[in-house]
């Protein structure tokens, strides 16, 4: 049993308490495999929907004595949830990287390492943002009034992540849900189930109750329902901008709030002080990291003309360096994670290109690679085709089960913003890049789209910089860097527009986690009557009246008057 579980503050009960057994999922027969290599990484598992209603009534009960716990118990369960991700990194990474087809060293920069950050932070930070704060009175006319605000937990919060960061995008919420005193039903993308169940594992053995967490694995179309219908008191989802806006609407009618953090078309833009070879290595950084598969990573570039064809001629430069492959540690990037998301890549390249816009540059394709075939016996594999080029694209290739799933990274030059490349998220490693003729153009370019999650500027003035990010529709700008701030606890994350609602890190992801009660003391219990409460007569009305010219009235004069009218009434009503 961990320590923090021997603690006089965490009820018996809480600590006896075990969910595992009532909620066991069944095997779908199904297989989850890698993306990068086809090998079969775990079974699919699911569970009846009808469980999600019992798992939110024994996380609430489990819930309701949470919130009594002692802080410092809290923090005790965090501090071991964050030393457990330190002791079990290379299991986390390697199940990361098996799952999504990233590699092992950027699921531990991008996932394993912010994890134990978000732990450590929220551990920390939660007690301040959700501490009483006393208000200060608007107007004398409440001296004899004491408001204090409280931040309460909302209960039980349901939570739907994505597939392509399974570990770094849950962790944070989870851990601010938590210590914000919630229970928390986690769902996570089917594909990263095994992921999921670290999570799940890392949060008993830390010594959360373990009633209060539950991790519930069901299909896309049935989770949604059933969270909402399940009974959970706030839904937080992070995935597609139309899946976002199906639950929105469901979750209106049974007006269970909703945070969301859906997708983003993020754009660069790089100006004529630029510096210029850390502005190309950063774009190819954010642009391609995940293979590209990243909400917050660079999708459009704008470039100042002074500078674009010295700026283009970098960038090409480091997309020829990439490494492509399966996980390995001479490997810079991986592959994409499902076979619907590659097609997409495929059909908006096409597009662009049918539309006049120019292939600069691809990376380097991948050399024949073992993937393990599953229809063999252990032990035997099947090596992958050379990847061939099709009129610039990469063509989809014959291989098991359609993997391994590698597209290269891809420069394509474009004239003006029309077409999907430009309007909607790709999720994937293509950066479109184009020229611009001023500063103005760039933000205006930058700002025309439906989206609005993350944008950087790449200046080395300041002042032009700090000028342009003001002006970008985007929830998080960064000045020469991009993407890294959702790595950072402290910096809230979300968008404008139809990048999502509400915000994830932070003080503001623990304030979306509770609820605001104000308490408002009186000061003068004894006196018998407020001075505007029944009965009322000519006496109260002049005296509201004066005391509306003693606030705002013109002149001392007046004020005085209205001064008078106050203290009749005060002299008359105040009665002890």
């Amino acid at each position: 049993m961990p320590a923090c579980l021997h603690g006089k503050g965490i009820p018996m009960n809480l600590t006896h308490m075990n969910p595992n057994d009532k909620f066991e999922p069944r095997s779908t027969g199904n297989w989850i495999y890698n993306p990068a290599t086809g090998e079969r990484v775990a079974e699919v598992l699911e569970h009846e929907p009808a469980v999600v209603p019992l798992m939110v009534q024994q996380s609430r009960m489990a819930q309701a004595e949470w919130v009594t716990v002692p802080y410092r118990e809290k923090r005790l369960c965090a501090q071991r949830a964050s030393r457990w991700i330190e002791e079990h990194a290379d299991t986390l990474a390697l199940s990361i990287a098996r799952c999504t087809g990233k590699t092992r060293t950027e699921a531990l920069a991008t996932e394993v390492l912010p994890g134990a950050i978000a732990f450590r932070y929220y551990s920390k930070r939660v007690p301040h943002v959700v501490h009483p704060k006393p208000l200060k009175p608007s107007s004398f006319l409440f001296l004899n009034k004491k408001s204090i605000q409280h931040r309460l937990p909302y209960g039980v919060i349901g939570m739907i992540t994505p597939w392509n960061y399974p570990f770094g995008i849950p962790v944070h919420e989870v851990a601010a849900a938590l210590l914000s005193g919630n229970g928390v039903i986690l769902k996570v993308a089917t594909q990263c189930q095994p992921v999921g169940e670290l999570i799940r594992r890392m949060i008993l053995e830390a010594g959360f109750p373990p009633a209060l967490f539950h991790l519930v694995h069901l299909g896309g179309s049935k989770v949604g329902t059933a969270f909402l219908d399940g009974g959970i008191d706030k839904l937080f989802f992070t995935g597609s901008t139309e899946t976002g806006k199906i639950l929105m609407q469901e979750a209106g009618k049974r007006l269970i709030p909703v945070s969301l953090e859906l997708g983003g078309k993020d754009a660069m833009i790089v100006l004529s002080d630029a510096p210029l070879k850390r502005a190309a290595a950063g774009a190819v950084w954010a642009g391609v990291s995940n293979c590209g598969q990243s909400c917050g990573g660079v999708e459009r570039i704008y470039v100042e003309r002074p500078v674009y064809d010295t700026f283009l001629s970098l960038l090409r430069q480091e997309v020829r360096q990439i490494r492509q492959g399966p996980d390995s540690f001479d490997v810079d990037i991986g592959s994409l994670t499902t076979e619907e998301q590659r097609k997409k890549v495929i059909a908006q390249v096409q597009e662009a290109l049918s539309r006049g816009a120019r292939l600069i540059e691809s990376s380097p394709s991948p050399f024949k690679s073992p993937v393990a075939n599953p229809s063999e016996p252990p032990g035997k594999s099947a090596e992958t085709p050379h990847l061939e080029r099709n009129q610039g694209i990469l063509a989809p290739w014959a291989s098991h089960h359609g993997f391994p799933l590698f597209y290269p990274v891809q420069i394509i030059e474009v004239d003006s913003d029309a077409g999907s490349l430009m309007q909607e998220e790709t999720f994937g490693p293509i950066l479109a890049v184009s020229a611009v003729d001023s500063e103005e153009e760039a933000i205006c370019r930058a700002n025309d789209s439906s989206y609005g999650l993350t944008a950087s500027v790449w200046s080395l003035s300041k002042d032009r910089a700090a000028r342009v990010a003001s002006r970008l529709q985007a929830g998080v700008v960064t000045i020469n860097d991009h993407l890294m701030s959702h790595g950072m606890p402290e910096t809230p994350w979300g968008g404008f527009k139809q990048s999502g609602i509400g915000r994830t890190h932070g003080d503001l992801l623990i304030e979306e986690l509770t609820q605001v009660k104000v308490v408002v003391w009186e000061r003068l219990p004894r006196m018998k009557r407020n001075i505007f409460w029944q009965p009322i007569d000519s006496t109260v009305y002049e005296g509201l009246k004066g005391t509306l010219s003693l606030m705002a009235g013109k002149g001392i004069l007046h004020r005085l008057q209205g001064a008078k009218k106050l203290f009749r009434l005060l002299a008359r009503k105040v009665r002890f």
